[in-house]
């Protein structure tokens, strides 16, 4: 079973009860920020936008066992400007990926991952204005818009003359 496998294991919650998944996911969380926060002061002090090394030097530097860093990359991945396949990610896969930041403060967003977007260091990589729009797009591809419906008495709005409910509604 690959790594990506057994991370969508632990994902879809097999093996464990209720009281241990949460356990799980409270400490996995929790030390996502931690890599999260290394990751910003890197681009702020360093100017660094990248994830280099192999898996295994990954995890190891952030206290990660291999399926862990598998799934930080999962997690992150669609924020990388390169395709990744995690398919086929081994301890010996090499990370040379370059982190789209502004794609990342929307995917925080789109996960609803307040303890990530509202790291402070994002202050200091994104000006306000730039979080300000992202968090806008954001709340556009959430909102349901309801269009104005067409009432079965109203006129036709192919122009035909015809009320509604004798014209096209019987071409749905």
């Amino acid at each position: 079973m690959s790594l990506f496998e057994q991370w969508n294991a632990i994902l879809e919650g097999k093996g464990l009860t209720q009281e241990q998944s949460e356990e799980f996911w409270n400490a996995y969380l929790a030390h996502e920020k931690v890599i999260y926060d290394e990751i910003l002061a890197k681009k702020v002090e360093d100017g660094i936008d990248k994830i280099t090394g192999t898996l295994k030097e990954f995890g190891e530097k952030h206290e990660l066992e291999p399926i862990l860093a598998v799934g930080f990359i999962d997690g992150i991945h669609t924020s990388f400007k390169e395709e990744i396949s995690l398919e086929e990610m081994t301890e010996e896969s090499e990370l040379n990926y370059t982190i789209d930041f502004e794609k990342l403060f929307l995917n925080m967003h789109k996960a609803k991952a307040d303890w990530l977007y509202n790291i402070p260091l994002w202050k200091e990589i994104l000006t306000k204005e730039q979080m300000k729009a992202i968090k806008k797009e954001y709340v556009d591809s959430v909102t349901v818009r309801v269009e104005n419906k067409i009432g079965r008495n109203e006129p036709c709005p192919c122009g035909s003359g015809k009320k509604y409910k004798k014209c096209c509604i019987d071409k749905e």
